[in-house]
């Protein structure tokens, strides 16, 4: 809508996109400025990885307080994870899972670890490096198994140690699909952590209920 004052015989006010003011030396029109929302090339895939860092997390909102149990005193746990995502990650625009570390802390990583599945049992294996800087016998197993499609985390701290070099993780009959298995070491006090270790993606197929025959 256009509107204009009339006063004195002068004329000022909006009209459409101008702008019509009077001055000193004579009456001026002068465009509206067009607003700038257009976002730069490197904003929107900052913007995008942000995005996929956030879904990533959802599920993992109180897991992360232990697996970012050391982090600075001046962040919650939920930043020092986003911060670790974007640092680490990331390849180009993609989360690639591999790069993900679901831990960060100071305690001697696994080693030689593995995951597999039989039926709904996750079998997690690890070569037993106690005695190494920063590596007791006494630190506990952390499992977490991941579906980031199906927003579904299972995590547990396992009483199975650095010696015992394996541990079972048995899952809900319902789950099943692809999920991306990692293994960390948390102390006895659970104020130290370890980097995780990705161990590849299992496939957990629908299971298959025994029938007794009568």
């Amino acid at each position: 809508m256009a509107k204009a004052n009339l006063f004195n015989g002068m004329i000022s006010g909006k009209l459409g996109k101008v702008v019509i003011v009077n001055g000193k030396n004579g009456v001026y029109v002068r465009s509206l400025p067009t607003p700038n929302d257009r976002k730069s090339e490197g904003q929107l895939k900052q913007r995008s990885k942000m995005q996929q860092a956030n879904a990533f997390l959802k599920p993992l909102k109180e897991f992360l307080k232990l697996a970012f149990v050391e982090r600075k005193s001046n962040q919650n746990a939920y930043q020092a994870a986003t911060s670790s995502l974007m640092r680490t990650a990331f390849e180009g625009e993609s989360l690639n899972y591999s790069h993900v570390r679901i831990c960060e802390g100071s305690l001697c990583a696994p080693q030689k670890a593995s995951a597999s599945i039989s039926d709904h049992v996750a079998i997690f294996r690890w070569e037993d490096n106690s005695g190494e800087i920063a590596a007791k016998d006494t630190d506990k197993a952390v499992v977490l198994l991941y579906n980031p499609e199906q927003e579904i985390a299972v995590w547990e701290v396992k009483k199975e140690t650095r010696k015992d070099k394996y541990c079972l993780q048995i899952l809900d009959n319902s789950l099943t699909g692809g999920f991306h298995a990692y293994l960390a070491f948390t102390n006895k006090k659970e104020d130290r952590i370890s980097n995780s270790l990705y161990l590849g993606e299992i496939n957990v197929e629908e299971h298959v209920y025994d029938i007794e025959e009568e």
